[in-house]
């Protein structure tokens, strides 16, 4: 079984009662990251660890960019390699010396920490640092080979990095992944124990916004919120055929905001319909441009692809859009359908409207549909908020933190 905080039934401790109190396990937390507001989950949850460790909490990371706002580590990899490499190469070195000179009963190696989790797991380390936390919300391999093709599976680079990353999942005492469902395919995928493995929610910022004056709007019409990366897994093809068929349709308009791997689809979709009901915003913004854009929104857009990592995981804006208290459509995936599941045990409402991955058909009627069931969309809007505050908000992280440490 996958070990997950039970945020449902479990009470939940204040971080501030915990802090620092005596017997807790000092904690040194290392690693080479991209800590912004653009890639979140490891800026917030070093937040959360040191608000609840306290004085036993030790940190150093060596960050990879000092902006805020950035496309993330595969987008530098990608847009600066020989940049990217001397920075990586050098941040490594400093984290690996301030390793040696430190000792702790436990380390938390910040994600994508596959090469200091190797480190940490020979001998001579390992007398240092006995127990090892290992952040791997995103697999290398299984992005860079699997999702995106970027090498090929049969190849030598495409197994080197197979092995590097197996061996750090087998250095590390804990795995934490964010999904459950991840935690079963990490475990098939590396041929390793599912309770190694710990799935806990994602860290976001905080998200302040304020909503425009309804004169402000274009018009009436139901306005449809893309945020993304554009990568294959959100589906970014099924939305375009999605807009394609509800072009004619002046009650509905679409906004997107972001940029990515597969933004050359509605960039061309852009040039061929220059009177379209689709607004891009195109590139990386800060948080308070996309929460505002979010809370102007009627609805928004979750992922729609049909490959199979889109099935395990809940991506980073479905958390933006349920934190704002904003109704979701998003495609039926083992995720989605298992968090409707644990609503219904619970008898609450669906937090989220879900149609078939990859059927821009569907996609379009039930917009169609909802543009015409206000009240449909404010019940699903309040049932998103309540299963943020349950299962994703702050104090289901701090929980999910403590029960890691806890488990070592």
């Amino acid at each position: 079984m996958v070990r997950s905080v039970s945020v449902y039934f479990a009470r939940i401790e204040l971080a501030n009662d915990t802090a620092g109190k005596p017997g807790m396990k000092d904690l040194h937390v290392l690693g080479v990251t991209q800590a912004s507001d653009s890639y979140p989950n490891v800026k917030y949850k070093l937040v959360a660890l040191k608000q609840l460790l306290g004085d036993n909490y030790i940190q150093y990371v060596v960050p990879l960019s000092k902006s805020d706002v950035s496309p993330g580590i595969f987008a530098a990899m990608s847009s600066s390699r020989p940049v990217f490499i001397w920075r990586f190469l050098i941040a490594h070195i400093k984290v690996l010396f301030h390793s040696l000179r430190h000792r702790a009963k436990s380390v938390y190696v910040c994600y994508p920490g596959v090469f200091l989790a190797i480190w940490l797991g020979l001998p001579w380390m390992r007398r240092r640092y006995p127990v090892m936390y290992l952040d791997a919300f995103i697999s290398l391999y299984d992005t860079i080979v699997c999702d995106r093709s970027l090498l090929k599976e049969s190849g030598v680079l495409a197994k080197l990095l197979y092995r590097l990353e197996r061996r750090a999942f087998a250095a590390a005492t804990v795995v934490i992944v964010d999904t459950p469902e991840n935690a079963e395919y990490f475990s098939q995928l590396f041929d390793m124990p599912v309770d190694k493995f710990y799935a806990m929610p994602l860290c976001i910022p905080p998200l302040l916004s304020s909503r425009a004056k309804a004169e402000n709007r274009r018009s009436e019409s139901m306005r449809c919120v893309f945020l993304g990366t554009f990568v294959p897994l959100q589906g970014i093809r099924t939305i375009i055929a999605a807009v394609s068929l509800l072009a004619e349709d002046s009650r509905i308009e679409f906004v997107f905001v972001g940029d990515g791997q597969d933004a050359s689809y509605l960039q061309d979709f852009m040039a061929d319909n220059t009177d379209s009901n689709v607004t891009w915003h195109c590139g990386h913004f800060s948080t308070e441009f996309v929460a505002d854009q979010i809370s102007n929104a009627d609805i928004c857009l979750g992922i729609f692809g049909d490959g199979p990592k889109a099935q395990r995981v809940l991506p980073y804006k479905i958390y933006y859009y349920l934190a704002l208290g904003m109704p979701v459509i998003t495609a039926a995936t083992a995720t989605t359908k298992r968090i409707l599941s644990e609503c219904d045990d619970l008898e609450s409402e669906a937090p989220l409207q879900l149609v078939p991955p990859g059927d821009a058909q569907s996609l379009a009627n039930a917009l169609c549909r909802l543009r015409d069931k206000p009240a449909e969309l404010a019940s699903t809007a309040r049932a998103g908020a309540d299963y943020y505050q349950r299962a994703l908000s702050d104090a289901a992280i701090r929980q999910s933190l403590q029960n890691i440490i806890d488990l070592a």
